[in-house]
Protein backbone atom coordinates (compact mmCIF):
# COMPACT_ATOMS: atom_id res chain seq x y z
CA UNK A 1 0.00 0.00 0.00
CA UNK A 2 1.51 3.29 -0.79
CA UNK A 3 1.94 6.30 1.26
CA UNK A 4 0.06 9.61 1.06
CA UNK A 5 3.46 11.06 0.41
CA UNK A 6 4.90 8.31 -2.11
CA UNK A 7 1.42 8.94 -4.59
CA UNK A 8 2.08 12.42 -4.43
CA UNK A 9 5.71 12.51 -5.55
CA UNK A 10 4.03 10.54 -8.14
CA UNK A 11 0.79 12.83 -9.33
CA UNK A 12 2.53 16.04 -8.77
CA UNK A 13 4.61 15.33 -12.49
CA UNK A 14 1.40 14.58 -13.97
CA UNK A 15 -0.21 17.25 -12.74
CA UNK A 16 2.34 19.85 -14.12
CA UNK A 17 2.34 17.85 -17.43
CA UNK A 18 -0.19 20.41 -18.65
CA UNK A 19 2.29 24.12 -17.14
CA UNK A 20 3.12 25.49 -13.88
CA UNK A 21 0.73 25.35 -10.94
CA UNK A 22 0.73 27.20 -7.57
CA UNK A 23 1.30 24.87 -4.51
CA UNK A 24 -2.49 25.86 -4.13
CA UNK A 25 -3.24 24.55 -7.56
CA UNK A 26 -1.68 21.96 -7.06
CA UNK A 27 -3.33 20.43 -3.91
CA UNK A 28 -6.62 20.93 -5.46
CA UNK A 29 -5.30 18.99 -8.33
CA UNK A 30 -4.15 16.43 -5.43
CA UNK A 31 -7.59 16.45 -3.85
CA UNK A 32 -9.51 15.65 -6.92
CA UNK A 33 -7.28 12.82 -8.20
CA UNK A 34 -6.74 11.44 -4.31
CA UNK A 35 -9.75 12.04 -2.53
CA UNK A 36 -8.74 8.88 0.08
CA UNK A 37 -5.85 11.22 0.81
CA UNK A 38 -6.90 14.36 1.30
CA UNK A 39 -8.20 13.67 4.88
CA UNK A 40 -8.42 17.69 6.16
CA UNK A 41 -9.86 16.09 9.12
CA UNK A 42 -6.92 15.16 10.13
CA UNK A 43 -4.59 18.32 11.47
CA UNK A 44 -0.94 18.70 11.07
CA UNK A 45 1.19 17.72 14.28
CA UNK A 46 4.05 20.15 12.62
CA UNK A 47 1.92 23.11 12.67
CA UNK A 48 1.44 24.85 16.41
CA UNK A 49 -0.45 27.57 15.59
CA UNK A 50 -4.36 25.88 15.48
CA UNK A 51 -4.88 26.75 12.00
CA UNK A 52 -6.07 23.18 11.36
CA UNK A 53 -3.64 22.68 8.70
CA UNK A 54 -4.54 19.39 7.15
CA UNK A 55 -1.72 16.71 7.25
CA UNK A 56 -2.12 15.78 3.94
CA UNK A 57 -1.57 19.06 2.38
CA UNK A 58 2.12 19.61 4.77
CA UNK A 59 3.04 16.03 3.22
CA UNK A 60 2.08 17.40 -0.39
CA UNK A 61 4.19 20.15 0.25
CA UNK A 62 7.12 17.64 1.36
CA UNK A 63 6.40 15.89 -2.00
CA UNK A 64 7.73 19.08 -3.29
CA UNK A 65 10.73 20.20 -2.18
CA UNK A 66 11.14 16.05 -2.98
CA UNK A 67 10.55 16.72 -6.38
CA UNK A 68 12.68 19.51 -6.71
CA UNK A 69 15.77 18.09 -4.58
CA UNK A 70 15.22 15.40 -7.56
CA UNK A 71 15.20 17.68 -10.01
CA UNK A 72 12.42 16.91 -11.71
CA UNK A 73 10.31 19.73 -10.92
CA UNK A 74 11.64 23.66 -9.91
CA UNK A 75 10.09 26.70 -8.26
CA UNK A 76 9.55 30.00 -9.99
CA UNK A 77 9.74 32.65 -7.10
CA UNK A 78 8.83 35.47 -9.64
CA UNK A 79 5.35 33.97 -10.53
CA UNK A 80 5.36 31.64 -7.28
CA UNK A 81 4.74 28.42 -9.54
CA UNK A 82 5.80 24.85 -9.67
CA UNK A 83 7.05 23.13 -13.11
CA UNK A 84 8.38 20.57 -14.51
CA UNK A 85 12.16 20.63 -15.01
CA UNK A 86 11.32 18.90 -18.54
CA UNK A 87 8.52 16.78 -19.65
CA UNK A 88 9.26 13.06 -18.70
CA UNK A 89 7.43 10.07 -18.78
CA UNK A 90 6.55 8.32 -15.36
CA UNK A 91 8.00 5.23 -16.37
CA UNK A 92 11.70 7.05 -16.94
CA UNK A 93 11.02 8.46 -13.83
CA UNK A 94 10.73 5.27 -12.29
CA UNK A 95 13.64 3.52 -14.24
CA UNK A 96 15.71 6.42 -13.04
CA UNK A 97 14.67 4.95 -9.34
CA UNK A 98 15.52 2.19 -9.71
CA UNK A 99 19.12 2.48 -11.09
CA UNK A 100 19.87 4.59 -7.93
CA UNK A 101 18.70 2.16 -5.86
CA UNK A 102 20.58 -0.37 -7.22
Amino acid sequence: MSTPYKVFLRGIPIILRNGPLSHKDIARALREEFPDFCNDLIPCPHVNDKSGHPEWDHLARNAEQGLKRRKIIFYNRTVKKWGLVLKRSMNEYSNERIKKKA
